[in-house]
């Protein structure tokens, strides 16, 4: 499940867009964009997301992801 995620500088996900299936062509595509300080992450998923329901289990579910696979900075 590919999916592009917004984070705040606290590491909060402000939100989430994942485009569904091939876009026929001619067709709108769409993005989602942080604001100054936000980061954005595209994610490559396990399958295991796809079932989730509610947004809110999403968002938190994603900020325990990113938190195990986004390499660690040295401050």
């Amino acid at each position: 499940m590919k999916i592009t995620v917004v984070v705040d500088n606290n590491g909060n996900v402000l939100g989430t867009y994942s485009q569904q299936g091939q876009v026929p062509e001619g067709y709108p595509t769409f993005q989602i964009h942080g604001g100054p300080g936000d980061t954005v992450h595209e994610l490559d998923l396990p399958a295991e997301y796809e079932n989730i329901e509610s947004a809110d289990e999403l968002h938190r579910r994603l900020g325990e992801y990113l938190q195990r696979e986004s390499p660690k900075r040295d401050e």
